[in-house]
């Protein structure tokens, strides 16, 4: 029984420290903004950094509704199953 203890403790304490040395390199990474700027450049070619860097943190900042708010707003309301 004391080894069974021993084991689970270990497993922990091994995913425990894991988890920390993952979290401390995903700080040095880019961030997701610097990440996705060539993306959303393609997308949005006439609209600056700042511009982009704004939009992003609008859609994150929970502040609105996000995703649907901007698919009510559209101009074809409709969905697949209302044809």
């Amino acid at each position: 029984m004391k080894k069974l203890w021993l084991g689970i403790a270990a497993l922990v304490l091994v995913m425990g420290i894991g988890t920390s040395v993952y979290a401390a390199g995903a700080d040095k990474d880019e961030s997701f903004f610097e990440k996705m700027l060539p993306f959303a450049k393609q997308m949005h070619p006439d609209l600056t950094d700042t511009q982009i860097k704004d939009m992003v943190n609008d859609c994150h900042s929970g502040k609105n509704k996000g995703m649907s708010e901007m698919m009510n707003n559209s101009k074809n309301r409709s969905n697949m199953m209302n044809f």
